[in-house]
């Protein structure tokens, strides 16, 4: 998936002030557009001097009004790159370039406007500059349209629909044109946007559109030509935050698959059957001895309705749920997966009161504690807890019932109750440790960015460090491109790009890699999941491991998955190091998924 680049035109919206271009500048930054955008005329070579028309007149006094040396812009073209974004700049004749001499390397693409779109000398001397070129077709007529795109480079150059209004009233933006002049040009189109709507630019988005180009401004009111075109800097965040994700929301032309965060709110909110009393070993399971509540972990309506009147195979206690091991007794793991999974240092995830089931039905020697915020509340009780057993801490997702963990969150109280819900793991883990005499590490999904990358992973270095003074590993673990928090969707920003990689190097981070997030998250950021199991090797030291379908299945069996994700998988069980297998809900039925996994695991990947 691509991602459309967001460029913020400052025009003149400056009002000639280098003070207000630069908040400009850095309120554009902020809502994490890709580029700016500066414009500039000289203006001894930008009107005759016998021009008298109105319009002359009127544009004359504004273009000098908001003149800004090539000095200026220079210094403001570094700060926006010190700010992380792309330093642009249109021109309207060749002559106004050399205003800026050898110092014109310093921008990183330019713009034609579409008032100079046949202007095939200025260009041809952008084209020789060597950098990446927009240009806007507004105001133009077909055959010329299809004469000057004739004369671009089409590896350098996106050609963008613009309709020349100023604003563009909301019936006229003529948005279909962008697939008709995708067809022309033969690659990648953008929009240059003058609506009175920002919103256009999402139809613009989901037409195609790599590119958006609009400019900003902090008063849409404002005295000035361009600012009741323009957009501030929340509707700017707004459109980036589309652009990020418009991929991700045209999704879903295939067969219906429902998301994590569907399954989670079925089950919290659906019903199933519970025994309404006891119900023997041998007695046939009746609708009249069964009740429906909530929550759905066990069998539904259209789950049950081909079970029910079967015998039980083992005896059922009132109020317990009725699922598929009521029916059929979940199958022995066979010595070919057992000797498998404790081979490949395969784990299962637990919480307190299944531990002792998980350790009859899959004896491996290793279990992942799966904590709430409620299990660290209170006192957690270690006498039943198997000292031979090696075992590893999932941190809680949650501190509450409505906030994440964030232990830098700006508000107070939810910052201490985050690092009282760590300090209070940390605590368990080290007595864990105590208990079994090997190291137990801490996995955390650490997903809240505040500040940008940079001040995310800095902080969360730090962190990791001061707890590891205190003789504990904390793992931040790889997060998918979503996250099902609560039931919905968020959208996540760190710990599942690229970019991450390098910070993750950087800070010399020792992680937990998720295969199933990592396998999502290729099919939105477009990098190979095996490729980056193996470059984040030196630091993984815990994996979680399930199959995953496409950028929001997660958790499915192994071998339904993408077929693609076989490598990533194959590349993490090489690893000397706990596996988690982390099917979805593969605890419920007996334990069935457990099983199904850890055979499907030996099948598959044993040679």
């Amino acid at each position: 998936m691509t991602e459309a680049r967001i460029v913020a035109e400052l025009g003149i919206n400056h009002d000639g002030s280098a003070a207000v271009a630069r908040d400009l500048i850095d309120a554009a930054a902020a809502a994490g557009v890709w580029g700016v955008k500066f414009q500039y005329r000289n203006l001894a070579r930008a009107y005759a001097s016998d021009a008298r028309e109105l319009g002359d007149e009127m544009l004359q006094k504004e273009i000098r009004r908001n003149y800004l040396s090539p000095e200026t812009i220079l210094d403001l073209a570094a700060h926006a790159a010190k700010a992380g974004v792309k330093p642009g700049i249109s021109f309207f004749i060749p002559e106004d370039i050399d205003d800026f001499a050898g110092d014109i390397a310093r921008f990183d693409f330019f713009k034609i406007p579409s008032v100079e779109f046949t202007n095939l000398p200025l260009i041809t001397r952008i084209q020789n500059l060597g950098k990446w070129g927009l240009i806007s077709t507004g105001a133009y007529t077909e055959a010329a349209i299809r004469d000057t795109i004739a004369h671009l480079d089409r590896a350098a150059w996106v050609p963008l629909h613009c309709i020349s209004n100023y604003p563009v009233a909301v019936a006229n933006p003529k948005l279909g044109y962008i697939a008709h002049l995708r067809g022309l040009w033969g690659g990648p189109v953008g929009y240059s946007s003058h609506d009175e709507y920002w919103e256009t630019c999402l139809l613009a988005l989901h037409l195609g559109a790599t590119v958006i180009e609009r400019h900003i401004t902090f008063d849409k009111a404002a005295n000035g030509l361009d600012h009741s075109s323009s957009s501030t800097p929340d509707e700017f965040a707004k459109l980036v935050q589309f652009a990020q994700d418009m991929d991700i929301i045209v999704a879903g032309s295939g067969p219906r698959n429902p998301n994590q965060g569907e399954l989670l709110n079925l089950q919290n909110l659906g019903r199933s059957f519970y025994a309404a009393r006891d119900i023997a070993a041998g007695e046939p399971v009746d609708a009249d001895k069964l009740v429906l509540r909530a929550p759905r972990t066990g069998l539904g309506r259209e789950e049950a309705a081909v079970l029910l009147g079967k015998p039980a195979v083992q005896e059922v206690k009132a109020g317990a749920v009725i699922d598929r091991a009521v029916f059929a007794k979940t199958p022995a793991l066979s010595s070919a997966a057992l000797d498998f999974a404790r081979t490949k240092k395969l784990s299962l995830p637990v919480r307190f009161h299944d531990l002792a089931k998980m350790e009859a039905l899959a004896p491996l020697g290793r279990y992942e504690f799966h904590l709430s915020f409620g299990d660290v509340a209170g006192t957690i009780d270690l006498a039943p807890i198997n000292a031979r057993n090696q075992y590893s801490v999932h941190l809680p997702d949650y501190v509450s019932p409505t906030q994440l963990m964030d232990p830098f969150s700006p508000a107070a109280d939810h910052r201490a109750e985050s690092l009282k819900v760590l300090d209070r793991t940390s605590d368990f883990t080290k007595a864990l440790q105590d208990r079994t005499g090997a190291e137990t590490v801490i996995v955390g999904s650490f997903s809240v960015v505040h500040d940008g990358l940079d001040d995310f992973f800095r902080r969360y270095a730090d962190l990791f460090g001061t707890y590891r003074a205190r003789g504990v590993t904390i793992l931040p673990q790889w997060l998918p491109p979503v996250a099902w928090y609560f039931g919905g969707a968020v959208r996540l920003h760190a710990m599942n790009n690229l970019a991450d990689i390098e910070a993750i190097k950087r800070h010399q981070l020792p992680i937990c890699m998720d295969i199933c997030h990592l396998c999502m998250g290729d099919k939105v950021f477009d990098f190979d999941a095996a490729a980056v199991v193996k470059d984040l090797a030196p630091l993984t030291r815990h994996v979680h491991i399930a199959d995953a379908l496409g950028f929001d299945g997660e958790g499915v069996a192994f071998g339904e998955g993408d077929p693609e994700n076989r490598a990533a998988i194959a590349a993490a069980l090489a690893f000397d190091c706990v596996k988690v297998v982390e099917v979805w809900q593969g605890h419920l039925h007996g334990g069935a998924g457990f099983i199904q996994a850890l055979t499907a695991l030996e099948a598959q990947f044993n040679g």
